[in-house]
């Protein structure tokens, strides 16, 4: 196929093998490319469980899917001298979850501060799905965000790894981290402190475990509480953040769309300016 896209004067006409297939006013044809200027795959692939990748510029976000399971977590011991920290004691359980979305923004490969930790009851099928709160420390509704995840104490550099090394490094700092009153302290609120009268069987850590011993599958039947958001309006707001789309668009970011669509197309495509 050959594309060519020449612009001449404030008119934007493409050619399709030779024969015009489309024609319009120069800021028509920008605003139009700028609403599509997202692109959907990574340069490699995808790392197992992520449902959904979105890009633009030099920004990505991820949704990143964990099945049902019963996890053995670090979670802060009732008899902790300290909330959080160096001198914190805590003590292992193992807990029953739901399907658990993480959604996490990037940008030039690194976090961003934006990092989001949901549930669900059933997988992820469509972008439409909506999206439930969890019952965690460590997830406040802080930063602009509903379910701000903290990540304060990931200490790796996630900018060098591939994406499969990125998911991987997440997930081990979840479920292999401390869970604490941190965002109590800091936040001034978490999710297991708000949650903890939804369900007799999450109202303390050991109502907890009992529930997961005497099903594992439990939390899947918790009629936990929705956020009333989906994920395509979630990933929309926290790319927004940090690579907001053009409110005037140029020549100049037609060439950066087109380089982009360029870079991730087997396409062969020919770009003709004419300014």
């Amino acid at each position: 196929m050959d594309l060519r896209i020449e612009i001449a004067g404030e008119q934007a006409l493409c050619r399709q093998d030779g024969v015009e297939a489309y024609s319009a006013p120069l800021g028509d044809f920008l605003a139009e490319l700028a609403q599509r200027s997202d692109y959907l795959v990574l340069p490699e692939p995808i790392p197992e469980g992520v449902r959904s990748v979105r890009g633009r510029g030099d920004a990505v976000t991820l949704v990143i899917e964990t099945q049902p399971s019963v996890r053995t977590v670090r979670w802060l011991a009732d008899e902790s001298p300290v909330p959080f920290g160096k001198n914190a004691v805590y003590r292992t359980a193992c807990l029953a979850f739901p399907f658990v979305i993480l959604i996490v923004t990037f940008r030039a490969g690194g976090l961003t501060g934006l990092q989001q930790c949901f549930y669900r009851t059933e997988p992820l099928e469509k972008f439409t799905d909506s999206l439930l709160l969890p019952n965690l420390y460590n997830v406040a509704e802080a930063y602009g965000q509903k379910c701000w995840l903290c990540l304060a104490n990931l200490q790796t550099d996630l900018r060098p790894l591939c994406w499969n090394e990125k998911v991987r490094v997440l997930r081990s700092h979840l479920w292999g981290g401390a869970w604490n009153k941190s965002s109590e302290h800091h936040e001034g609120n978490s999710y297991w402190g708000t949650m903890r009268g939804l369900d007799p069987r999450l109202k303390s850590l050991g109502a907890w475990e009992k529930a997961t011993r005497q099903d594992p599958l439990f939390a899947l039947k918790v009629q936990w509480k929705p956020l009333g958001r989906t994920v395509t309006e979630i990933v929309d707001e926290m790319l927004a953040k940090v690579a907001p789309r053009p409110t005037q668009v140029t020549a100049a970011h037609l060439a950066q769309v087109l380089s982009l669509s360029k870079n991730q197309s087997a396409q062969k495509t020919l770009f003709s300016f004419r300014l």
